[in-house]
């Protein structure tokens, strides 16, 4: 080995300021916080090294590249759990610890700590390794600082458990709270917030988004977040990892998305008007159809269409007429809506029905719909609103 590095102006300094975090005027509270932070982003940094590397010149980089990989050599993956608790004590090395708590420094005092703190999660192309992080920061999070509890918190929610009643445990934001969420996004909540954000289709931004809050709010992996929205996990599975390689292959920052959504979270913290209820909402639609004795009088209400062909009205219309209410009730997805009526119905007709569902979707909602479609979604429109009025009043559960 060559000779060690004498210790740079820069280290001696980052020296200095550490011991006057440890001395009058600093409140003490400051300091505890500010070295938890401290502990918390070495931790990472080394875990997800070489990642922020770029926050070491490169004399120090090294040194803290040697001692990361004979650590790793040392305790291998069949000694997981030690490799990991090892992360989170100084290196002994004091080369390697002066490295490893300069790059953590620099990475405190950045101006976005969201985006870097993001950065070193999503590592590019690969699984982002946040489950041994989050086990080091489940351990410190009621002591670090508010500053950095606020951007890392989203970052680990995917990886909390969730328990309580119903496999829900309390909210964990005291501000909007999961039921205020619907399964996909309002419309001018993604207009006003995700719009812009090209290269994404809005049904991937808008449920995702929704999935998201939810999950911030009570926590837990994301596909118990879309099984609370009432989105089959069995038929769109979220992964983290699945996420950041489509915002990848898009040519997106993840970073922007976690931006875009703090904001829209902030809004529900100080809405400007009454959040709905829409989890009241879907329970009171979970088996809900519009029962015989009051289809048949309001498909009578349709305007005659003129020639021969008379539009079917029949149990297939009335369970496609209780997908369209459904959705502008609860603002979910028709993907995901419950078909009671079809249910019923044998397998043969069952599969018939499937095969019809989406083009009689596209009659019901595109622009330049058929007469019949047309007068029946205004006759729809009045229901679903009626319909909403009652459930929030109390009526409808």
């Amino acid at each position: 080995p060559g000779r060690q590095p004498h210790p740079t102006p820069g280290i001696l300094r980052f020296q200095q300021s550490l011991l006057a975090h440890l001395e009058p005027p600093t409140p003490a509270t400051d300091a505890s916080e500010y070295f938890t932070d401290l502990r918390l982003a070495t931790a990472l940094i080394g875990l997800t090294w070489p990642v922020g590397q770029h926050l070491l010149d490169t004399t120090l980089s090294r040194y803290v590249t040697a001692y990361l990989h004979s650590t790793s050599e040392n305790f291998g993956t069949s000694k997981g759990l030690q490799h990991h608790r090892l992360r989170d004590v100084p290196p002994r090395d004091p080369i390697a610890c002066a490295g490893l708590l300069r790059a953590a420094h620099s990475l405190l005092e950045t101006s976005d700590l969201s985006e870097h703190l993001s950065q070193l999660v999503h590592t590019p192309g690969e699984r982002p390794t946040r489950t041994p992080w989050v086990r080091i920061y489940a351990r410190h999070e009621n002591s670090c600082s508010r500053r950095f509890r606020d951007p890392a918190e989203p970052l680990t929610r995917t990886y909390r458990k969730i328990g309580g009643p119903q496999g829900l445990r309390a909210p964990l934001r005291d501000d909007y709270r999961p039921e205020h969420i619907p399964a996909y996004l309002e419309p001018d909540w993604h207009e006003r917030y995700f719009a812009p954000i090209a290269g994404i289709a809005p049904k991937v931004l808008r449920r995702t988004a929704a999935v998201r809050l939810v999950q911030w709010a009570i926590g837990g992996p994301l596909d118990e977040a879309a099984t609370y929205l009432g989105i089959a996990p069995d038929r769109v599975r979220y992964r983290s990892n699945t996420d950041f390689q489509r915002w990848e292959r898009a040519g997106r920052n993840p970073a922007e998305f976690e931006r875009v959504l703090r904001e829209l979270s902030a809004e529900l913290r100080a809405p400007h008007r009454p959040l709905i209820d829409y989890q009241r909402r879907r329970e009171a639609l979970r088996d809900w159809a519009p029962p015989p004795d009051e289809w048949d009088p309001l498909v009578s209400e349709l305007p005659p269409i003129p020639g021969p062909i008379r539009p079917a009205v029949g149990d297939r219309k009335r369970q496609d007429a209780s997908v369209f209410i459904w959705v502008q009730v609860t603002q979910g997805e028709h993907l995901f809506t419950p078909r009671p009526i079809e249910a019923e119905q044998p397998q043969d007709v069952q599969r018939e029905w499937a095969l019809r569902r989406n083009t009689t979707w596209y009659n019901l909602v595109r622009p330049d719909i058929f007469r019949h479609y047309a007068d029946l979604r205004n006759l729809l429109a009045e229901d679903a609103q009626a319909l909403a009025r009652d459930i929030d009043g109390g009526a409808g559960s």
